[in-house]
């Protein structure tokens, strides 16, 4: 909900991005090595056994060493968004209004209470504290030379949900007669051993194949 006229809607930056983009309501200075609450203007309503992180923008920290501190926004929490930027620069840095600040991911969460108990499961690092992995004893783990397997996997499109009317229509490359997918219900899988030598020379029939050199960048 917008609680500012001039806020801007969360949205995310692709399809696939874990976080919604937050953005500034207003205009402020950030001076280095300190910390502003940047408001967004906007409020949330999340379903039960959830909760919002605001994360770092990637781009900010890494270009403008720009950080978050770690506010987390409850399921019963309906105020305004508002974002903690930590300026970790030499210089100072200008939050312009509209500018991305931040990031919002949607987390669940195990509401499982507390009970107190006598004493507790008995565990290899125990209570040796901060750093104790570094001390354990370094295992040697045998590897065993295996034949490659290669797996054949049979996919039905009517279970696959990357084929839909709206993606053929941003992709077009869709409408092929063969297509790879990147995600994918599997119906069937065969395995099959090969021998290590047939491997090789398809490997290196591939190398030679002008078809495929000239799909492989797609692929």
């Amino acid at each position: 909900m917008k609680i500012a006229a001039k806020a801007t809607q969360p949205s995310r930056g692709s399809r696939f991005s874990a976080g919604h983009d937050l953005y500034a309501l207003e205009d402020l200075l950030i001076p280095a090595r300190g910390q502003k609450l940047v408001r967004t203007g906007i409020a949330i309503g999340i379903p039960q056994q959830t909760y919002a992180r605001i994360a770092p923008q990637s781009g900010l920290a890494y270009k403008e060493s720009i950080g978050i501190g770690g506010p987390v926004i409850e399921a019963d929490c309906t105020g305004e968004v508002k974002v903690i930027m930590m300026n970790h620069g030499k210089k100072s840095y200008q939050v312009e209004e509209g500018d991305q600040i931040a990031q919002m991911i949607f987390e669940k969460i195990d509401m499982s209470g507390m009970i107190e108990v006598d004493h507790l499961q008995i565990t290899h690092r125990g209570n040796k504290g901060f750093g104790s992995t570094d001390l354990l004893p370094k295992r040697t783990i045998p590897v065993e030379q295996v034949q490659p397997i290669m797996c054949e996997l049979y996919a039905d499109s009517r279970d696959n949900r990357l084929f839909s009317a709206n993606d053929i229509a941003q992709n077009p490359w869709l409408t092929q007669e063969e297509v790879m997918v990147s995600s994918t219900m599997i119906s069937k899988a065969l395995l099959q051993e090969y021998e290590l030598e047939l491997w090789e020379e398809v490997q290196e029939a591939s190398r030679n194949d002008l078809e495929w050199l000239s799909r492989e960048a797609t692929l």
